[in-house]
């Protein structure tokens, strides 16, 4: 009986591991004291340094090698807060049709195509840049997207504009929208694959 028990935990974990990328180990030479920064960096963040190091790859193959070609420029987050808190209605409108452009420059640029779902993936990279969550849940066949930040009222009118433009201009997709000051939540009213 214990045999079989060890036998499906196997089991369950190999199919984890299916799931999975594939990886392979490489070895490269690294100066010691960024080797030394980069362990303890993974240890203040209670991680390991293989995670800290995928991490950085990871973020380099999806943002970093496009950031120059598509002229990205690193902000802080008081001056964009300034920015976004002094937007008005028009500009507000002007800003949502230059990230859509932007969004889809970087999709057909980083992902070769310019579809949904292409472009829900840039938008995903968009928001991780500058620490804004995006859950997709599935509720009675139809999906919805919870946007969270912390960039005000302002940031919720532009995440739900643009949220709907994608759709709209992408997919023929209407959606309905609810938000907060730090919460944007957009439903779509069909599926779409």
């Amino acid at each position: 009986m214990l045999n079989g028990l060890f036998q499906k935990k196997k089991e369950e974990l190999d199919d984890m591991l299916i799931e999975k990328e594939r990886t392979r180990t490489v070895s490269f030479r690294v100066p010691e004291s960024t080797l030394i920064e980069l362990e303890k960096e993974a240890t203040t963040k209670l991680g390991s340094t293989n995670s800290l190091i995928n991490k950085i790859l990871l973020q380099y193959v999806q943002w970093d090698r496009y950031e120059e070609r598509m002229k990205m420029y690193p902000l802080p987050a008081e001056c964009l807060q300034h920015i976004l808190e002094h937007l008005d209605d028009v500009t507000r409108c002007e800003v949502v049709d230059i990230i859509f452009n932007s969004i889809r420059d970087w999709a057909l640029v980083s992902k070769k195509k310019f579809d949904i779902h292409s472009t829900l993936q840039v938008l995903e990279d968009y928001c991780r840049m500058v620490n804004i969550t995006i859950e997709d849940t599935i509720s009675d066949g139809l999906r919805s997207y919870v946007i969270r930040h912390n960039l005000g009222k302002n940031v919720s009118l532009i995440v739900s504009e643009l949220v709907t433009k994608i759709f709209w201009e992408v997919a023929k997709i209407k959606t309905e929208t609810q938000m907060t000051h730090t919460t944007t939540v957009v439903k779509l009213t069909s599926k779409f694959d």
